[in-house]
């Protein structure tokens, strides 16, 4: 559904850009609200409760975060949402991937996704790896944003990478854009994310504590959000 109640399908596929989830504590978040805001008409399906709507060609195509690895073949959904994307594409749809969509995104287009040799959750800056003067989109995902993964990206051979750090954070190939950090995240998220053992495990594990990643998310947060409407301008309106 829609912030306004839409029903997927309920408008031409063409004008709507499809927003997919995969938990409910992992939504758009404020990319949402930027669509809402912008008058872009947008709507969310979760793929791990129900089926996909059919493909189509949509303006754009979102895949959000995800607890479960793209490469995990026991995963029940993931080989429909695999084949609901890869036909969507197909007709021409550009795919903004967010962690694990962009992991996704990696693997549909001919790269690889694996454990990663060094986990990231926090706050980690981000360096283009290109100049601005070649891509645009480089200058856009040099900032400091919010990561949340234990896997990395392998980037297909023709994608262009445009940040890399200890991983591969951001490439792009044929209008597809994949990032390896959230952009979309809020403080609301993050506080109900700290508010999850499981996720609290994972935090320790990576050496960080609850009291500093939300004091760091206080620091970072008005500036990042700002940061986040310049690439979602740039991808959904050429701008």
């Amino acid at each position: 559904m829609t912030d306004s109640g839409t029903a997927p399908g309920a408008r031409a596929a063409e004008d709507t850009i499809l927003v997919v989830q995969h938990q409910d504590d992992a939504g758009p978040g404020n990319l949402g609200e930027w669509l809402t805001d912008s008058g872009l008409p947008w709507e969310l399906v979760d793929a791990s409760v129900g089926p996909l709507p059919a493909p189509a060609r949509f303006r754009a195509l979102v895949v959000l975060g995800s607890r479960e690895a793209a490469y995990d073949e026991n995963v029940a959904w993931l080989e429909a949402e695999k084949d609901f994307v890869r036909a969507t594409m197909a007709r021409g749809t550009p795919m903004f991937g967010i962690c694990f969509g962009a992991q996704l995104l990696a693997l549909l287009l001919g790269g690889t996704v694996q454990k990663a040799a060094t986990i990231e959750r926090g706050w980690i800056p981000v360096s283009q790896s290109v100049d601005a003067s070649e891509d645009d989109y480089a200058e856009l995902v040099d900032h400091t944003w919010f990561e949340w993964h234990g896997d990395e990206i392998t980037a297909p051979g023709s994608a262009e990478i445009l940040a890399k750090g200890s991983c591969v954070q951001a490439f792009r190939q044929d209008g597809h854009l994949g990032v390896q950090f959230h952009p979309e995240v809020t403080e609301t998220q993050l506080v109900q994310w700290m508010d999850s053992d499981r996720r609290l495990t994972l935090l320790a594990e990576a050496g960080g504590e609850r009291a500093d990643l939300l004091a760091d998310t206080a620091k970072q947060l008005p500036d990042a959000i700002p940061a986040a409407h310049r690439l979602y301008s740039r991808f959904f309106l050429g701008r």
